[in-house]
């Protein structure tokens, strides 16, 4: 799966969503980000309009995840879940001597995160998306 085809299935896409965090197991090669999915819809009352349901959007093979320095100095120390939105990582942002290393059909995405003013960088193979019951326990 690609964040486009999950963006299709999910009722608003990946619009208004926010990351509420980023595990990253450099043994199996996964990258897990826990979000909040907007599902309420502008029709909806307006009891469930602005509904939001948990998530976990999975990253496999896992080549790079890179997280930019924030360009926000605002937002140190501020806890709580960020908005973010994704595309395609566009042509050298990433070095060449690390694009042309990457697995040949592997996605590439950065995530820009609104309050940081800045990115994350993800390359993997893969994209698994499932809904969280509960939200995750933060550490």
């Amino acid at each position: 799966m690609t964040l486009e085809e999950l963006e299709e299935q999910l009722p608003n896409g990946l619009h208004d969503a926010k990351i509420r965090s980023i595990t990253h197991n450099y043994e199996t090669g996964t990258l897990v980000i826990s979000v909040e999915i907007l599902t309420g819809l502008p029709n909806d009352p307006p009891s469930t309009r602005f509904a939001y349901q948990f998530g976990l959007i999975s990253f496999l093979d896992v080549s790079l995840c890179h997280i930019e320095q924030l360009e926000n100095e605002r937002i140190i120390g501020v806890r709580g879940s960020v908005w973010f939105k994704y595309w395609r990582t566009e042509p050298g942002i990433l070095l060449p001597k690390l694009s042309d290393s990457f697995p040949t059909g592997a996605h590439s995405y950065t995530l820009y995160i609104l309050e940081w003013e800045s990115s994350i960088h993800i390359v993997a193979s893969d994209v698994r998306f499932s809904w969280a019951e509960v939200p995750q326990p933060q550490t």
